[in-house]
């Protein structure tokens, strides 16, 4: 199975200096996804939200934390491992608290409206817009 992840639908993101944190979905799962900040082409390390709860052990952490120095091209810096465990640390709640999918993109043009009427008076008046889809292809 493939890997999905569309960071121009992110959630949020956060710049610590050479890393970047992203909250984004990878194949519809919340996840944390850590990249450099300075490096393009560089690997990604992702920690999903199935996994989060192992991250509150702290040989864990320390031990995924130095993988995700070396995974991002970082471990000879110092200090890099302690500073990756504080971002994820700090990142968790977010990650837990984010919406389970991302908003859905709507059509820019509106397909028409709607007004709620209360005695003949318009009290509020809303345009119509649907999901868009966009193509697929391959086997569905």
């Amino acid at each position: 199975m493939g890997v999905s992840i569309d960071l121009a639908r992110a959630h949020a993101s956060h710049h610590y200096g050479e890393i970047i944190a992203v909250f984004t979905w990878v194949n519809d799962e919340r996840a944390l996804v850590l990249l450099p900040a300075y490096r393009k082409g560089a690997p990604w390390f992702v920690v999903m939200e199935s996994a989060s709860f192992k991250y509150d052990n702290p040989v864990y952490l320390a031990r995924m934390s130095a993988k995700a120095a070396e995974v991002l091209g970082m471990e000879e810096a110092a200090g890099t491992a302690f500073k990756i465990a504080n971002i994820i640390i700090e990142g968790l709640p977010d990650l837990i608290r984010m919406p389970s999918a991302p908003e859905p993109q709507m059509s820019k043009a509106a397909y028409g409206n709607m007004e709620l009427r209360a005695d003949g008076e318009t009290i509020a008046r809303q345009d119509i817009h649907l999901e868009h889809e966009g193509v697929t292809y391959g086997p569905a």
